[in-house]
């Protein structure tokens, strides 16, 4: 689709950002005559710098949170909503470079997201996010079976309509990314993944490490039972079948009866298969 037929919500989440969110709005207002319609939302997330009131002097429409209830929950509400066929999110903090917005909208043809992957020249990723972030990572890209240069990242462009599909298993939280990110991939949509170089942030952050990184793992292992359960299932299952078979074999030969460890591994392993066959079994009806 030509730019001039484009029609795109920019969605900015706030969480005191009173000091970089004026110039992230204009420098992303810019670009708005690169398109057929556009319009910015600022989703203040119960901030208490007088972010939502600094936010409400500028052209853009806002939503505010009494308190803060998360980066995802924040996007949820902005999608809600979001006028426009196509989503644009970017942080307020002055991290994403905002420069690189009309590549992502010349991309809108070649698939259903198109993200702003931090593999530029120029990544600022703090030294004790990028262990779990590398973990998580590889376990997603097992999973999915896609390569993905990045994960979570806060800057990109994807289709409403296909976005509010997966709605009810979106987070409050900052694993919002990781969420949609998983479910284009394992439901065959197309994704895109640009280069793009990754700033230092403007003031605080609120992510905290070691609760993000724990839940970013369960939660790619629940998004993926969902779309891919035999995957997940299956390779366990036939792990404890087997380790099964071979104490159970030990035990017969050795000792002239099967041990109760090895009969439970078989049990448990084919129990196991019988969920991911159920599971994959609602998943397909659900894509009828």
């Amino acid at each position: 689709m030509n730019l001039s037929e484009l029609s795109v919500t920019v969605l900015i989440p706030a969480y005191n950002e009173v000091n970089a969110l004026p110039d992230t709005v204009a420098l992303v207002n810019q670009y708005a005559a690169l398109v057929k319609s556009w319009e910015i939302i600022v989703i203040d997330d119960g901030s208490t710098d007088g972010t939502a009131e600094v936010a409400r002097k500028l052209e853009v429409k806002v939503i505010s949170h009494e308190r803060n209830l998360g980066y995802g929950a924040s996007l949820k509400d902005g999608m809600r909503e979001a006028s426009h066929e196509w989503i644009l999110i970017i942080d307020a903090d002055g991290t994403y470079p905002i420069d690189q917005i009309p590549r992502l909208l010349e991309a809108n043809g070649e698939a259903e997201m198109i993200v702003g992957a931090r593999t530029g020249e120029v990544v600022q990723v703090p030294l004790l996010r990028r262990p779990g972030k590398w973990i998580i990572t590889r376990l997603a890209e097992y999973l999915s079976q896609r390569k993905i240069p990045d994960l979570n990242s806060g800057l990109r462009l994807f289709r409403k309509d296909v976005a509010m599909r997966f709605f009810p298993l979106y987070p409050d939280g900052f694993s919002f990314t990781t969420t949609i990110t998983l479910a284009m991939l394992t439901n065959r949509y197309r994704v895109k993944f640009l280069p793009i170089n990754y700033h230092k942030r403007i003031g605080k952050s609120s992510i905290k490490p070691i609760r993000d990184f724990t839940n970013f793992c369960l939660l790619i292992i629940r998004i993926c039972a969902c779309f891919k359960p035999l995957q997940v299932f299956v390779p366990p299952a036939l792990v404890l079948i087997s380790a099964g078979t071979i104490k159970g074999s030990f035990d017969y030969f050795g000792q002239g009866h099967l041990g109760l460890l090895g009969v439970s591994l078989v049990l448990t392993g084919v129990q196991m298969l019988f969920i991911a066959l159920l599971a994959d079994l609602v998943d397909q009806r659900m894509k009828m």
